[in-house]
């Protein structure tokens, strides 16, 4: 594979592991919650109703929606909490196995020096997404 060939590769990648790791995160955001609220289990960033809650809040701030849009994408939201949250729980494994190959794909155009750096990145990646989770479930628990 020629340089510029390999260099149209990598970017290919790289805009496939973000679509898809933006994807994610928005289901994630939107719905997806492992344990239901009502059970007092909490999920891994505050439970269903704090997910929800938040991607609410995000839309109304970013779309400046009116009470009513808030109230009307709040049902829409609850219609559908259950039928994502099972979609997303059956698709999630190979969802993780194709991120994961991706990334080793990723890593094989590297140099060493590069997939060094690319771990690092995810690394941190990963930390910051923990600690937003962490921020939001403090969030919710100054809130209640």
């Amino acid at each position: 594979m020629n340089g510029k060939s390999r260099a149209w590769a990598l970017a290919l990648l790289v805009a496939v592991f973000l679509v898809g790791g933006a994807a994610g995160a928005a289901v994630d955001r939107m719905l997806v919650g492992e344990r239901e609220v009502s059970s007092g289990q909490r999920g891994r960033s505050g439970g269903d109703r704090d997910r929800r809650r938040s991607y609410l809040d995000w839309l109304a701030d970013e779309l400046t929606l009116s009470e009513e849009q808030r109230t009307e994408v709040q049902g829409i939201l609850e219609r559908h909490r259950e039928q994502v949250s099972d979609l997303w729980k059956e698709w999630r494994p190979r969802y993780d196995e194709l991120q994961e190959q991706v990334r080793a794909d990723i890593r094989g155009v590297l140099t060493e020096e590069q997939a060094a750096s690319y771990d690092a990145l995810l690394e941190r990646q990963r930390q910051r997404r923990e600690r937003d989770d962490r921020d939001r479930d403090d969030n919710s628990k100054d809130h209640r």
